[in-house]
This record gives structure tokens, C-alpha cells and sequence, in this order.
């Protein structure tokens, strides 16, 4: 995903908090001429200027991060007004298919937390544009949500 972002808008930037995965990021984009800045760094602390991407987009991560309010603020904070923030990810979808409570289970397992994505976005000052389910038991949620012009988020401390 990262290289196609990359091949259509030449002013994409990775966040990782893993060096391999950037070290692998890298070689992916290197072999297709693409010239990405890789940042090392967590979600929750992200080391990047307030107001300063269009755009995030995040597939299949959020459900690993600890602190999820932390994390979506910070996300926020990102965003130029009128930015959107893009979240892929797993999820008990709203009707509690068996299914697809089970896969939750077994994710849990994992690490992961299964999360109200939407809720947390706008606890965080973002506004739901669109939310749907989709895939196996419809257990993969994208949710997108759009930072309000008016609303600014200060630096972190």
C-alpha cells in the first residue's frame, strides 16, 4: 500500500516503530525509484509537526496499539483541518456475528484490542464521514474520519 500511496503522491511519509519493517519499506521503495522519508517512531508520540499531512492512512495497525486515545489525539493533531484520517482494520462488526466474534477472540490472543474506532475518532475532535464492514464475516472495518476546519490541536508537550 505504502508504494502505491507513494507512486501517486510524491510527498508520502512512513511512521514505523519497528527499524526492520523500515529497513524492508525501504528496500520495496528503493527497487520502484520511489524516495519516501521513513520516520522511526510510535504512534502515540509521533514525531512529526501538528497540521502537517492531508492525509493518514493506517491498515492493520491500530488495533496493536496500546493506548488508543493517545494514539488517535495524536493522529488528530496531525491532520491539517480538513484532513482525513483512514483506519483499515479488524472488528467485531456491528451485528456480533459468531464468526467473526470468534477471529476477535483469536486476535485478541495476538495482542490486538478490538476497538470502537469511530468513537475514539471523535473524542479526538474528528468528524465520521464513513464507516463500513466488509470481508470475511464482515470482520475488517474501514472507518474515515475528517478533521473539522476550525478546530486546531496544540503540540504535545
Amino acid at each position: 500500500l505504502l508504494e502505491a500511496i507513494a507512486a501517486r503522491h510524491p510527498r508520502t511519509v512512513a511512521l514505523d516503530i519497528s527499524m526492520a519493517m523500515l529497513q524492508r519499506a525501504r528496500a520495496r521503495l528503493q527497487a520502484r525509484g520511489l524516495a519516501v522519508p521513513l520516520v522511526r517512531g510510535d504512534v502515540t508520540f509521533p514525531p512529526l509537526a501538528s497540521a502537517a499531512f492531508n492525509a493518514i492512512v493506517m491498515t492493520f495497525v491500530f488495533s496493536a496499539v496500546p493506548d488508543g486515545a493517545r494514539a488517535m489525539a495524536q493522529l488528530a493533531r496531525l491532520l491539517r483541518p480538513g484532513g482525513r484520517l483512514i483506519l483499515v482494520d479488524a472488528c467485531i462488526p456491528a451485528d456480533g456475528n459468531l464468526p467473526a466474534r470468534a477471529l476477535a477472540r483469536l486476535w485478541r490472543l495476538f495482542g490486538d484490542r478490538m476497538r470502537d474506532e469511530a468513537a475514539l475518532m471523535e473524542a479526538a475532535g474528528l468528524r465520521v464521514i464513513h464507516r463500513r464492514e466488509f470481508g470475511a464475516f464482515r470482520s475488517i472495518r474501514i472507518t474515515v474520519a475528517e478533521k473539522p476546519a476550525n478546530v486546531t490541536f496544540p503540540s504535545p508537550p
